[in-house]
């Protein structure tokens, strides 16, 4: 395994202390990178705004959701609604241990992840106009995490450290796949309205379900908002993980994931 792997994951478990905010909140929602998290929120921000009367977000971009499920550091603006929010972190070792856990007051966690194999074709594909390298030199990856947003690295740590978590205080994390989500939208919203305690109508998550539509999102593009969101993938997960990349990716899988969070992480989803 790679020392600068290595040197990377412990910096990240033992230096972000991030983790000690998260106890101001009612739920906190964490993902892997490109897992739906616009989508996810963007659903959950309109239930919201419905079942508490104020308005909706007026896009699906970060910035327009920020005062429904904002970051960390973000101060409430609607004082009616839970105080919720969200980030990519990887959680310091302190979120191990009881005492800490008490003493931070950790919230509940929803864990929005997806396929691997579907999180570095979507990245890929979506980035690939900023990091400039071949679909080969990605998967390879940047063991010290300098290089790029998301990778096979940054994936293994992520994972393993959620993974950890779920399996020392699996009441307290929600899981949600991406792909379950697709299939099935409205039980991914109301089990995590159960999972934080927080009260969305019915009709609320009806319309939540119909603005969460590709073609409704489409008309509330940000146009100053992150580009690219709702990229499309121009080739298949079998083709793109075949020959020298599904090589290079199964190394990395036995090598560096010691979780799966419920996936069989060496087959394409369906």
């Amino acid at each position: 395994m790679p020392k600068e792997y290595l040197a990377k994951a412990r910096s990240e478990t033992w230096v972000n202390f991030s983790i000690l905010r998260h106890g101001a909140f009612d739920g906190f929602l964490v993902t892997s990178k490109n897992s739906g998290t616009h989508w996810m929120m963007y659903m959950l921000s309109v239930a919201l705004a419905d079942s508490y009367g104020i308005e909706r977000p007026k896009y699906y971009s970060e910035n327009a959701l920020r005062p429904y499920i904002g970051f960390p550091t973000d101060k409430p603006v609607y004082p009616q609604l839970p105080r919720l929010a969200r980030s990519h972190t990887i959680p310091h070792r302190l979120a191990d241990w009881d005492w800490a856990r008490r003493l931070a007051g950790l919230p509940n966690y929803v864990l929005g992840i997806r396929h691997p194999m579907a999180i570095l074709a979507s990245h890929h594909a979506k980035w690939e106009y900023d990091i400039q390298v071949s679909w080969l030199d990605y998967l390879k990856g940047d063991p010290g995490g300098a290089r790029f947003r998301c990778d096979l690295y940054w994936l293994a740590r992520f994972w393993n450290r959620w993974g950890e978590i779920e399996a020392a205080y699996p009441e307290t994390i929600l899981k949600v796949q991406y792909e379950e989500t697709q299939r099935n939208p409205r039980a991914t919203l109301e089990a995590i309205a159960a999972h934080w305690g927080i009260a969305l109508t019915p009709e609320a998550i009806k319309a939540a379900l119909f603005a969460g539509t590709k073609e409704e999102m489409a008309k509330k593009a940000d146009p100053d908002g992150e580009p690219n969101v709702l990229q499309n993938r121009k080739q298949s997960l079998a083709e793109l993980f075949t020959g020298e990349a599904m090589d290079i990716y199964t190394a990395h899988i036995r090598t560096l994931f010691r979780h799966d969070l419920g996936y069989d992480l060496l087959t394409p989803p369906a």
